[in-house]
């Protein structure tokens, strides 16, 4: 399933039906900038008329998140020492940006780079796209705490900073 179609799967029934009769639906078979473009169109949108998109964004980056990698960082956390151990083999292992760190009680995570290449394709694209990493931090430290844990969009790529920064916390 591309990305813009799983945005509109994991919105609320009714907003997602309000939403394609203003820009219509997307085809499955989208190209990534066709997409990048729906997805800017449905954020805007939203946003228009109040629709809150924190949860969608978040759950659509969970699912950005592989089995794979899950599955390792839980290894990496079992035979860890302590947190800080636990975030150096997600760094060496480059899952999660390769620069975790922890600040007081939170997990500092920042992308010194947009992974994902749907901002790239579309100018302006709508700061709350973004809560699709945060989404993705989320599932990976709720997983491997086997807790849920919050995370927090300090500033992203997308809103002109020069990297992503991300807190985790509640672990």
């Amino acid at each position: 399933m591309n990305k813009a179609k799983r945005i509109i799967d994991n919105m609320e029934k009714e907003n997602a039906v309000v939403i394609c009769s203003q820009i219509g639906t997307i085809d499955e078979k989208a190209t990534p900038l066709k997409q990048a473009r729906y997805i800017n169109d449905i954020l805007n949108v939203t946003e228009k008329m109040n629709i809150c998109m924190t949860n969608t964004m978040r759950k659509c980056g969970g699912c950005c998140l592989s089995a794979n990698a899950v599955k390792i960082s839980k290894k990496l956390y079992a035979k860890s020492n302590n947190l800080t151990e636990f975030l150096n083999l997600l760094n060496e292992a480059d899952i999660g940006g390769k620069n975790l760190h922890i600040s007081g009680d939170k997990i500092i995570a920042v992308y010194k780079k947009c992974y994902c290449n749907i901002p790239k394709k579309v100018e302006n694209l709508n700061k709350n796209y973004c809560e699709c990493s945060a989404g993705w931090y989320m599932r990976l430290f709720s997983e491997v705490f086997e807790k849920n844990v919050n995370v927090e969009i300090v500033d992203t790529i997308v809103n002109g900073a020069s990297e992503c920064t991300f807190e985790i916390s509640g672990f």
